[in-house]
């Protein structure tokens, strides 16, 4: 067979796809001319010395070792990221918010614990200005939570949230909104309980009696006469009370304004508030709910409540958080109920693969021909609906009903042209189709043979389960090495340098190429099993651990060159995440050229996606000729895509054969499965009583029944393409291994095309 290096012809070999066996072809990233097979010796037979790469000890070199050796160096750079993110990283940073002066709950924000000189810090803005701000410089270690106030009153230039720190949350479990003054939260010089001033509510201290805009306005008017009547000794309790976002001036908090400026103290009626993740405090979606309206009536829109409900919504989800806290509560509640049925389809694909191997031959055919009926139906059903509504005398007068006319009309020209090709390709390909049904048959076959092929992708999927929890680590961990915003307020106010960009997108390229890399591992060793099986000189022979034995030859000898195929497809992944992440920043301010932009960038991400589709196709193609052929990365991809162009028409009605009844099988599995879910929260009584919804449990059943089927049938498609490649390379060097469907089909196209050699091809 070919190896690394040269490829020269065996004896009495023809070469179909040309580049397959007849020119030289230099070994690529590390692979040499030296590791060429030796040619057979008498009385040996070719076909055992051209198919040596394939048994478990025949003589194998090693491929693509200089992307092997990048692969494992750029995976150690990738640890080495994540360590000095764990070491140097502050979680707190992420966890905690920071006030209106820019000081972070859960911490010591004095000038020494923070490592400045002073509070008074000079800046950057974004359109690269210098401003200068004061720091508010207080000690939040014992004041974790973050209070969203209702903004109203005064301006806070620059600051998007407005918000206190304070060691609970207030008026928590609360029913109704605190509007007396001794219980309002304050900024600036009352920030805290203990620096508020006593007898505010004394005899001669005005107070608000209820909570209706009357009592308000009647409030505001007694502050007024209080600042008339009251003597020095009821000063402090004037202030506090002017400090009302009613009374306050529109006076801006500048930023090198002291935390504690008159400008600064601001206060706030209290509303009833729960806590979320021991750090923020949200409004109480069910208060909301009731008394939003009335809050706002009664402060005649100066208390901004929709900023406490968008507050709210971004934490919990849309309208204060019910309807997705009660959806989530049903899936918790069914959760026991959704993981049996996941695992039922996981029963439900063991079943549809057991059918394959049973009942492949008319669930093939029954594919083809119920594709053709069922564009056949529709396309009539289409023209006789169409023409109907074009005689309808509302046609061409109703102006809807004449759109759904032509919409109509259109989809019977789409069905019927798609009708037409489909016919034109089973009279062109005819020959053709038998070969596919020989190909997925053959397959069906090897997984008889081999079982052990469907637990393959488990290993790899708990490592891509693990590399994604590594991703969401790493990540963590490199943000939080960032410094806090001197001008931040609220939550993640971290800054990143171009050094720690450099980190995140180095750590997510390496989890990207990561993924790729065990998604290829999987074909590669599916390739290996079935090639070994394909070669075999007795196919009704059992073989010795194939997958074991596929495993062991690509971990030892191509480890490198799945590196060098899943890199290129990596890299082209990357940048179309790249292209989505830009699309967010096209121009929204000029509603034309946005709308350009994006559909550049669709246009973009599309040809990318098509870019993307066919580096892996090529690079799990090359897989099967390097398990075959022991070929570097480079020379598999040329001899593979070699094969590929001489039988493109079979490897087209392969395809669109298996990929159809493949994907009707995941649909059955997960079908099955998330139905049964739904029928048991309907009529069953414990979960009809404790769930309000089946929509979250349900998709999340089909999900995930849908994912378990695609692993199953995947590694099926997979066996599908290798036998595919496998039958090429046996047609193309005339060895002969073709068996059952496949050899009627040799034979059959030996009696077309070569009459004269029908006896010998036959034997």
């Amino acid at each position: 067979g070919d190896r690394a290096g040269s490829c020269p012809p065996t004896g009495g070999e023809s070469s179909r796809a040309g580049r397959a066996s007849t020119m030289s072809c230099p070994g690529c990233c590390g692979a040499s001319k030296d590791d060429a097979p030796e040619t057979p010796k008498e009385g040996e037979n070719p076909k055992d010395t051209a198919m040596a790469a394939v048994k478990p000890n025949g003589k194998r070199s090693c491929t693509d070792v200089l992307c092997l050796l990048f692969f494992i160096c750029f995976w150690i750079g990738s640890f080495g990221i994540v360590a000095v993110g764990f070491t140097t990283g502050d979680p707190d940073r992420l966890r905690y918010a920071l006030d209106y002066k820019y000081d972070q709950c859960s911490r010591n924000n004095t000038a020494a614990a923070r490592g400045l000189l002073t509070l008074d810090q000079t800046i950057e803005t974004s359109d690269g200005d210098l401003r200068t701000i004061k720091l508010g410089g207080r000690d939040h270690s014992a004041s974790p939570f973050y209070y969203l106030l209702g903004t109203g009153g005064a301006v806070w230039p620059g600051v998007p949230y407005l918000g206190v720190c304070n060691d609970a949350c207030y008026n928590e479990g609360g029913d109704s909104m605190l509007f007396a003054p001794e219980d309002w939260v304050c900024t600036g010089k009352f920030y805290g309980m203990s620096n508020k001033p006593t007898r505010i509510t004394g005899q001669n201290v005005p107070r608000i009696t209820e909570f209706s805009a009357d009592a308000m306005k009647k409030f505001v008017a007694d502050v007024g006469a209080f600042k008339k009547s009251a003597g020095e000794e009821f000063k402090l309790q004037y202030e506090y009370l002017s400090s009302f976002f009613l009374l306050k001036d529109a006076e801006e908090c500048e930023p090198t304004a002291a935390s504690d400026a008159p400008e600064c103290s601001v206060c706030y009626p209290v509303y009833p508030s729960i806590s979320v993740q021991g750090a923020l405090c949200v409004p109480d979606p069910e208060w909301v709910e009731a008394n939003a309206r009335k809050v706002q009536e009664v402060f005649a829109g100066a208390y901004n409540m929709s900023f406490v409900q968008a507050a709210a919504a971004s934490v919990l989800g849309g309208d204060g958080g019910e309807v997705v806290m009660t959806v989530l509560q049903d899936a918790y509640s069914a959760l026991p109920l959704v993981l049996s049925c996941i695992a039922f389809g996981l029963v439900l694909a063991f079943v549809y693969n057991l059918l394959l191997r049973s009942f492949i031959k008319p669930m093939v055919y029954v594919t083809i021909f119920g594709v053709l009926a069922g564009l056949t139906l529709s396309t009539y059903l289409l023209s006789d609906v169409a023409f109907e509504m074009r005689g309808n005398p509302r046609f061409g007068v109703d102006e809807l009903y004449t759109n759904l006319s032509h919409a109509t009309l259109g989809c019977f020209a789409f069905s019927g042209a798609c009708l037409a090709l489909y016919i034109v390709a089973l009279f062109c390909f005819w020959s053709r189709i038998f070969l596919a049904v020989g190909v997925i048959i053959e397959a069906s076959r090897a997984l008889e043979r081999m079982p052990q092929l469907l637990a393959v992708p488990i290993v790899p999927a708990l490592l891509t389960f693990g590399l994604f929890c590594y991703l969401l680590f790493g990540c963590f961990w490199i943000a939080t090495t960032g410094q806090l915003k001197l001008d931040g307020n609220g939550f993640a106010q971290v800054e990143y340098d171009n050094t720690l960009k450099g980190m995140l997108a180095y750590h997510f390229f390496a989890v990207i190429w990561g993924v790729v890399f065990l998604n290829h591992l999987t074909t590669m060793i599916v390739a290996g099993g079935v090639s070994q099986w394909y070669f075999a000189p007795d196919k009704s022979k059992p073989i010795h651990s194939p997958v074991r034995s596929a495993a062991r030859r690509a971990l030892l000898y191509h480890t490198g060159s799945i590196a060098f195929g899943s890199l290129l497809v990596a890299i082209v992944r990357y940048i179309r995440y790249l292209m989505n992440w830009l699309k967010k920043y096209a121009n929204k301010d000029n509603e034309c050229c946005g709308r350009f932009l994006k559909c550049i960038f669709c246009c973009v991400d599309c040809c990318l996606r098509c870019f993307e589709k066919f580096l892996d196709f090529v690079s799990k193609t090359a897989y099967v000729i390097v398990m075959v052929e022991s070929e570097p990365f480079c020379t598999a991809a040329r001899h593979g895509f070699g094969y590929i162009m001489s039988n493109l028409g079979g490897l087209a009605m392969v395809n669109l054969i298996g990929d159809s009844f493949l994907f009707l099988g995941k649909v059955f599995v997960a079908s099955m499965a998330s139905g049964t879910c739904g029928l048991v929260l309907l009529h069953y009584p414990g979960y009809a009583f404790e769930t309000e919804s089946i929509i979250l449990p349900f998709i999340i059943t089909f999900i995930g029944a849908y994912m378990i089927a695609s692993i199953f049938m995947d590694i099926f498609e997979s066996i599908i393409d290798t036998i595919f490649l496998c039958f090429a390379i046996d047609e193309d060097k005339q060895l002969g291994y073709a068996d059952g469907e496949l050899k009627k089909f040799v034979k059959a196209s030996s009696t077309r095309d070569q009459p004269k050699a029908k006896d010998e091809l036959t034997a």
